[in-house]
Order: structure tokens, then sequence, then C-alpha cells
């Protein structure tokens, strides 16, 4: 990957130029440290906790109901790849063009900053969120999820991205704007710039956009709550018409003693991790098969909310009690470690990082998680990747406490 330059505004904001000239494109992304995750703080001396669902919101809010226009759609008609979405941790509106690039940066940095607020527009935004949401409704693991958060943690009261109806429903105008006027400082932003592209042109039109603003600093501090490591509850489920009853297992990981470099080569770890212990060629996974207790991959993933990481791993099952058991005793125990499976995943991984060089997206986007989850400013590279030794990678998990750990399942309704 081409080494990224770093460029900071007078007002905060962080500017990341990666340059490649081979593209014909230029991908613009634009980067707000609020996400669904992002419930307790500290805003001009007053604290505040505020339900699930409103960064979602206030990103639908933005798009659509600014004096400009829903500069998506703007941007959309100009032959553009655009969207926004909402993360636990991040927002984004982002663009992809080979034509009018300064008429893309200017048309999104206008709209992001020149929300019309009234109580008429949030009820007529509310109308397709509430549509999305029963949409969502109707998918069990997004259910499961949400029990998950729920059972996993004490205090921490995030459940989920998008929130429920009724978390909606009560939204109200000075949620959208205290939200906006806290978060929406270009101290707390960055932008990312990726492709072929003229940087001193596309600084200068960033600068004159940020110049014409007049944007009210307000002092802001996310609380961190005080989490305990055990779960709230060591089982949970819920019921949903499912052809086979699904089972998870979910630990719940301190990060406190990790540094950030740390903490982002564990996010590595764990994906040596369950391909090493849970994939179709580990002896768990032949072990299941053989004795009838799944039909099907198990599924892993992690998801890191404030200072915890939670780590999954599941599948479908008629047993679900072998299943569980399985589980907990393959990690209990640690038995499975492959030297040779460390190497070919690591060269997997590295052939993984080359071929983001294919698509300017794929290569941008894991950068940006590295900058809001971990605090890590620099790409992923293969350089990092080699450096990563399997002595280093068995201490590593071998030290992870997986003590606190919940139960899920996905029940068929009777």
């Amino acid at each position: 990957m081409s080494k990224i330059e770093k460029v900071t505004l007078d007002n905060g904001l962080d500017i990341y130029f990666y340059l490649d000239k081979k593209r014909h494109s230029v991908f613009f992304q634009h980067i707000t440290k609020f996400g669904g995750a992002t419930k307790d703080f500290i805003s001009n001396g007053k604290t505040y906790h505020i339900q699930d669902g409103i960064a979602h919101i206030l990103e639908h809010y933005i798009v659509e109901e600014n004096k400009y226009g829903n500069f998506l759609k703007l941007l959309g008609e100009a032959q553009m790849s655009t969207n926004a979405s909402t993360h636990l941790d991040m927002t984004r509106f982002y663009f992809s063009a080979v034509e009018n690039v300064e008429f893309g940066i200017r048309t999104l940095l206008k709209g992001i900053y020149a929300p019309l607020f009234d109580e008429e527009r949030l009820t007529r935004i509310k109308g397709p969120i509430y549509q999305e949401l029963r949409g969502r409704s109707n998918n069990k693991f997004y259910g499961l999820n949400m029990k998950t958060y729920d059972t996993i943690f004490n205090h921490f009261k995030f459940r989920s991205v998008g929130g429920t109806l009724e978390e909606v429903e009560r939204t109200t105008i000075d949620d959208l704007k205290l939200c906006f006027e806290t978060f929406y400082q270009p101290s707390n932003q960055f932008i990312v710039v990726g492709g072929n592209f003229n940087k001193d042109e596309i600084l200068e039109i960033i600068k004159d956009e940020y110049n014409k603003l007049d944007i009210k600093k307000i002092d802001f501090e996310v609380l961190k709550l005080e989490e305990t490591d055990e779960v709230n509850n060591e089982y949970h489920e819920i019921e949903f018409p499912t052809g086979e009853n699904y089972l998870e297992v979910n630990y719940k990981i301190n990060l406190d003693k990790y540094t950030n470099d740390e903490a982002l080569k564990l996010d590595f770890y764990f994906n040596f991790f369950f391909k090493m212990f849970f994939s179709i060629t580990s002896p768990l996974y032949n072990k299941l098969v053989k004795e009838e207790i799944i039909t099907d991959g198990l599924s892993c993933g992690i998801s890191k909310v404030n200072n915890y990481i939670v780590a999954s791993m599941g599948t479908h099952t008629s047993k679900m009690d072998r299943l569980k058991d399985e589980i907990i005793k393959t990690v209990k125990e640690l038995k499975d470690f492959d030297e040779e499976k460390f190497e070919l995943d690591k060269k997997q991984v590295i052939l993984s990082i080359i071929l983001r060089e294919e698509n300017i997206g794929s290569t941008v986007m894991p950068f940006v998680n590295n900058i809001v989850m971990y605090n890590c400013d620099y790409p992923d590279s293969v350089e990092q990747v080699m450096s990563y030794t399997y002595d280093d990678f068995v201490k590593t998990i071998k030290e992870i406490d997986f003590s606190n750990y919940s139960v899920g399942v996905i029940k068929n309704k009777e």
C-alpha cells in the first residue's frame, strides 16, 4: 500500500491522503467519531445519557433534511457511487467518483454541516426508519445480538445501532441537535481521500469549505462507564421461527491491559484463532460433524464495544447442550494450536492485504477502522503481519481471560 500522508487543519480536522496514480477514480470518506454505542457524555459541563438509535437517526436527518437538499441524491445524479452508514463507533458519509470530484466534496461537506432542525422534518424522517427497523425485526440474528449485549453487559446500556421502534418514536429534535452540536465538530472528525487526485487541489477545496463554516466549539467528553468483567447473565434465548435451533457462546474480554497497537494485533490474532480452532479444518469441527452435533459450519466473529471485545462462536444444532459443552471445552483447554496452520493463515492474510489494492474502498475501510476502533492511524501492511510470530500468537491467546461468557440461543416458537 502506498504511503498515507496526514494533514491537520487549524480547526483540528485530520485529513489522510492515500495517493494511487494507478486509479481512475477518487474515494472520499468523511468520518465522525459518533456511533450507536456512544451513549454517555459530558457536553458544555452537563452530563447526558442518550438512548439507542440517535446516531442512526441523525445520519438520515443530515442527509435528507439540510438546506441544500438530499446530498446523496445530488451526488448520485452526478454519476457518483455514494452512501452513508452508522456503526458502533462512527458515522460515515462517502462517495466514489471519476469526474466532478470538486462538486462531490463541496456538496457533501455543505450538506453535513447544514441540517435544519425542526419537529416536522423529524417526523418525516422517522417513517422510513420505522420501516427499516421492522425489516430488521424479521432477522433472528439481529434479535439475538440485541439480547446478547443485554446479557453480556452490566452497566453499558448499548443494545443496537438502530434502536427500537419505541426509542425512535421518543427521539426529539433536541436530542438530534445536542448530538450534532457536540460530536459534529472538526476536531472529532477526519477525512480520508484515496485514489488518483491532486493533493494540493483537494486540500484547498476542503480548506475553502471549512473556512466558510461557523462551527461553535463545544467542550465534550465521552464517558467510559465502569463495567465489570463478569457477564450480567450466563444464558439468554429468544423465540423465533427457525429451521433448526441456533446456539452461540459469547466471550466478554476486557481490553484495558492492551495498548492500542496490541489491541489491533489481537484483532488479527482472533482471525487466526477462529480459523485454527473453529473452521472446517479444525479438530472441533470434524468431531462435531462426526458425532452429528452439527451439519453446518461454525460462525465466528468479534465486536468491540467501548473497551470490551465480544467474541462469538455458534451454529445451528439439534444438540444444543453438546455443542455448548464442546465450544466451552475447546476454549478452556486450547489444545489445538497448529504452527503450520498459523503460517498458512498468515500468508492468506498477507495475500488479502495485497489484493485490497485492487479496490480502493477495500483499502481505505480497514484503515478507517484502525483509527476509530484502536486509535491506530496507520493502514494494515504486509510488514506488520509478517512480524507476527507463532510463539507470540500462542502466548497472546493463552493470556486472554476466557472465563466470562454467556450462551445465547434461538429457539423455535412452540
